[in-house]
C-alpha cells in the first residue's frame, strides 16, 4: 500500500462511540474497551488487511475502508447488532452507538510508523456518531448515496433523520439504518486472494492497473467523479 502513503483519497470511515465511557469506572471502561475490541475483530476479519485501517480512539474505535464501501456497513451491523439483541433480550441498554460517512481523508504514518487517517472525513463520521441514540448506526448523505447508486436495493435500508448541528454550528444530513440491515449485511463476506469480486466492484467494473496508481481504493473512474462532485 506505499502507493496510498502520505495522500488524500476518498474512503468510507466507521466510528464507534462506548457511551458515557469518560463517566465510567476504569474497570468498567477497560471491559467494554475490550468487548468492543473483540467484536470489532471479528466483525472486519473478513476484509484484507491492506484495505483497512483501525484506528484507537479515547472512547471507542475507527475503521477506514479502503476498498469497498459495503465493508463499512458489515462491520458496523457486525459490531452493533449482538448488543442491541442483547438489549431487546434482557432489557439493558445498549452501551455503544456507530456512525459511517463517506468523505476525504489523509493517510499518513505516525511518529511510530503506522498508518492512520486523518482529515474532515474521519472528523465527520465522529460527528455523525455523537447524533446516534445507544446501538443505533447513522450514516451520512454521501455514504447513503454512494451505497444506494452501487444497489438500487439499498434505498430502503436508510430512513432519513434530518438535519443534525454539531457543536461547530455545521450542519449534517443523516439517515438511519434500519434493523433490516442485519439480514443483508450481517454475514461476514470473506475474502481470499483467488476470490470473487465483491457485488460493488463489478458493478464499478474497478480494475488495479498493472503500473501506476489507481485514482481512488476500489472504484472505477466514473464512480470516483461522482463521488467528488457529491462532496462539493
Amino acid at each position: 500500500m506505499a502507493e496510498f502513503s502520505n495522500r488524500t483519497f476518498i474512503c468510507s470511515v466507521l466510528y464507534l462511540d462506548i457511551i458515557e465511557y469518560t463517566l465510567r469506572s476504569s474497570g468498567e471502561q477497560i471491559a467494554l474497551k475490550e468487548r468492543l475490541n473483540a467484536a470489532l475483530t471479528e466483525a472486519i476479519e473478513g476484509v484484507a488487511a491492506e484495505d483497512r485501517i483501525v484506528l484507537d480512539t479515547r472512547d471507542g474505535a475507527a475503521v477506514g475502508f479502503l476498498g469497498d464501501p459495503e465493508d463499512a456497513m458489515c462491520a458496523a451491523v457486525g459490531v452493533c447488532s449482538p448488543f442491541v439483541q442483547q438489549k431487546a433480550t434482557a432489557g439493558i441498554r445498549a452501551w455503544i452507538r456507530a456512525g459511517i460517512n463517506l468523505g476525504l481523508v489523509g493517510l499518513v504514518k505516525d511518529m511510530n510508523g503506522k498508518r492512520i487517517i486523518v482529515g474532515d472525513g474521519i472528523k465527520m463520521a465522529q460527528h455523525i456518531t455523537y447524533f446516534a441514540a445507544p446501538g443505533q448506526i447513522l450514516v451520512s448523505r454521501s455514504y447513503r448515496d454512494v451505497m444506494v447508486r452501487l444497489s438500487g436495493s439499498y434505498a430502503d435500508l436508510f430512513h432519513y433523520e434530518g438535519a443534525k448541528t454539531d457543536k461547530n454550528v455545521r450542519e449534517h444530513w443523516v439517515y438511519a439504518v434500519s434493523e433490516a440491515a442485519s439480514s443483508v449485511f450481517g454475514k461476514q463476506r470473506k475474502k481470499t486472494d483467488n476470490a470473487s469480486k465483491s457485488p460493488s466492484r463489478e458493478r464499478a467494473n474497478a480494475t488495479m492497473p498493472p503500473t501506476g496508481r489507481r485514482s481512488e481504493p476500489g472504484w472505477s473512474a466514473a464512480v470516483v467523479a461522482w463521488v467528488r462532485n457529491l462532496l462539493r
